[in-house]
């Protein structure tokens, strides 16, 4: 059973893509601002669990307006997730910043590959900012799932023959593998065995299709479709991908 407050922001990204589909780009702004208020609401009751689902709809939104050219929607909801994720870093949210990094990462990587290179450029700024701040908390999934995410992007722009945005995506990527170790954290050799234990481990279940990494597979995700594992979640929690270092705890 979902809470009040899970149901509410199921209802406002339902309305948020309903008035996408209708081309109504008012509508679909007013539902992507009142679900970033809702958003903050759960973030000073310290209601994670419900965050996640603001997240996951503020994201179908993104992605919606992406496969209808509505790069004012895309943006819109890109910049709600970055400042929701700002203040998740703080209350050290690690689960709610993975599903953040998600989301900005599927935004993001259909952005890259119909050019539209504003909410693609949004989407690479607010995973940036999510991986240097998952390094200062100490988030390894994040640290991780971050990284991959901007190695699938410039993957993808690189395709795309996107050549300034696949430099950008590279830098950011590195800034953040260079930070982390640093810091003692993450190794690179970590960060560039993930994609490949991810793609291993996704490959098993046809279900998880949707996570395999661009680029790490014969016939890698690339193609952007509106069948996206959020919106086959309803039933179930998002669950953080398993690093070596806890599958050998157990």
């Amino acid at each position: 059973m979902f809470s009040l407050n899970e149901q509410k922001a199921i209802e406002l990204g339902e309305s948020g893509e309903r008035a996408i589909r209708e081309q109504n780009e008012y509508d679909a702004l007013q539902y992507a601002e009142y679900l970033r208020e809702l958003g903050h609401e759960l973030l000073e009751g310290n209601l994670e669990k419900d965050l996640k689902r603001v997240i996951i709809s503020l994201r179908n939104i993104g992605n919606r307006a992406v496969q209808k050219k509505m790069d004012n929607v895309a943006s819109t909801a890109l910049n709600e997730l970055k400042y929701l994720s700002d203040i998740a870093l703080d209350k050290n949210f690690s689960n709610a910043m993975w599903s953040f990094s998600k989301a900005a990462q599927e935004i993001g990587k259909g952005a890259v590959q119909v050019e539209m290179l504003e909410p693609a450029k949004l989407a690479l700024d607010t995973l940036k900012m999510i991986g240097m701040g998952a390094v200062e908390k100490k988030m390894e999934v994040v640290t991780l799932w971050t990284t991959m995410s901007l190695e699938e992007m410039a993957y993808l722009a690189n395709k795309q023959q996107l050549e300034d945005f696949t430099k950008e995506a590279k830098e950011a990527r590195e800034e953040i593998i260079e930070y982390s170790e640093a810091s003692g954290f993450v190794t690179k050799e970590q960060i560039e065995k993930y994609p490949q234990l991810i793609a291993q481990t996704v490959s098993q279940f046809s279900e998880l299709r949707n996570l395999q990494p661009a680029g790490y597979e014969t016939k890698p995700n690339e193609e952007f479709t509106e069948e996206e594992f959020f919106e086959e979640e309803v039933e179930g929690e998002e669950q953080e991908p398993e690093t070596e270092a806890a599958k050998k705890e157990k």
